[in-house]
C-alpha cells in the first residue's frame, strides 16, 4: 500500500502511481506549498476511485519517506485534507479516507479556475451564460419547494437593503442563486455556480458598497423570481440576462474606481489576498 499510495524511489526520485515523478508534480503545480501538492496527490487518488472510503492511509513517518519529503509536511497535508473532510484522523487508530462532500469536486475546479488565472471578466461572463439558461429552466422545473427557498432569500435580502447590511445582504445574493440553479433539477449547475459566485467573491463585494447597487440588485432579483414563479422561461432569462449585464457594467466601474485611487482590485481570484 505504502509503496503504491506514496510511490517508490528509483535513482534518487520518486515515482508516483502512473509513473509520475514527484518533480513533474512539482513543476506543474510549482506556485502551490509543498503540503498542497501532497494533498492534491492524494485528493486525485481518491477522486479517482484508487483511494476508497474506508481505506487507511500509511503513517505519517511512511508516507514521509516514500514521498521523500519532511514529516512536518506530510502533517500539514494530512491536516488539510481532514479540513476538506477527505480524511478522517482517528487518534491511536491512523487516517483514513472518507466519502466524498458533495462540495468536493466543485472545490476542485475551484482551485483549478484559480491556478489558471482567468480574468473576473472572463469569469463573469461564463456566469452569465450559465445563468442565463439557468434562470430558464428554473422557470420550467421549480417546484413549490424551490420557489420557498428563493422566496426566503429574497426576503432576507430586503432585511438587509434598509438599513444596509453588506456581510448578509451577500450572503442572501448569494443563497437566492443558490437556490435557482437547483431549481434546475440538474446536479450539474449548482457546482459551477457555486465555483464562479466564490471566484467572483471580491468583486462583488466591492460592488455592493456602490450607492444604488443592493436596492437595484435586488429589484432585479424581485424580477427574476416573479418570472420563476410564473413558470415564464423568456421572462426569466430576459430579467437574468439585465441582471448580469448590470453586473458586469458595475463590476468595471469598480475596478476602474479601485485603479484610479491606486488601490488596484486584483485583476483574478488567483492574485486574491497576495
Amino acid at each position: 500500500m505504502v509503496a503504491w499510495l506514496a510511490g517508490k524511489r528509483l535513482g534518487g526520485r520518486t515515482t508516483l502511481p502512473g509513473g509520475l515523478m514527484m518533480e513533474e508534480l512539482y513543476r506543474e503545480f510549482k506556485h502551490d506549498p509543498l503540503y498542497e501538492k501532497i494533498a492534491l496527490h492524494i485528493e486525485n487518488l481518491v477522486s479517482s476511485g484508487k483511494l476508497q472510503p474506508g481505506n487507511r492511509l500509511p503513517s505519517e513517518r511512511e508516507l514521509a519517506e516514500g514521498l521523500g519529503v519532511g514529516r512536518g509536511v506530510v502533517r500539514e497535508a494530512v491536516k488539510l485534507l481532514a479540513e476538506r473532510g477527505l480524511v478522517t484522523i482517528s487518534p491511536g487508530r491512523g487516517t483514513f479516507v472518507s466519502g466524498l462532500d458533495p462540495k468536493f469536486h466543485s472545490e476542485q475546479l475551484g482551485r483549478l479556475f484559480r491556478r489558471g488565472g482567468h480574468s473576473y471578466n472572463d469569469l463573469h461572463e461564463v456566469r452569465q451564460i450559465l445563468e442565463v439558461e439557468i434562470a430558464g429552466l428554473a422557470a420550467q422545473k421549480a417546484t413549490p419547494a424551490d420557489l420557498e427557498k428563493m422566496r426566503q432569500a429574497i426576503e432576507e435580502m430586503d432585511a438587509t437593503v434598509s438599513p444596509f447590511t453588506q456581510s448578509e445582504f451577500i450572503k442572501a445574493d448569494t443563497a437566492f442563486h443558490a437556490a435557482l440553479a437547483e431549481a434546475t433539477h440538474n446536479s450539474v449547475f449548482p457546482l459551477f455556480m457555486d465555483v464562479l459566485m466564490d471566484l467572483l467573491e471580491e468583486p462583488r463585494f466591492m460592488m455592493s458598497q456602490m450607492p444604488d447597487v443592493p436596492a437595484r440588485s435586488q429589484a432585479h432579483h424581485r424580477l427574476i423570481f416573479e418570472s420563476v414563479q410564473r413558470g415564464d422561461a423568456a421572462a426569466a432569462r430576459q430579467a437574468m440576462w439585465q441582471h448580469t449585464q448590470q453586473v458586469a457594467e458595475d463590476m468595471e466601474v469598480t475596478i476602474n474606481a479601485h485603479a484610479a485611487e491606486g488601490n488596484q482590485l486584483p485583476s483574478n481570484p488567483a492574485l486574491d489576498g497576495q
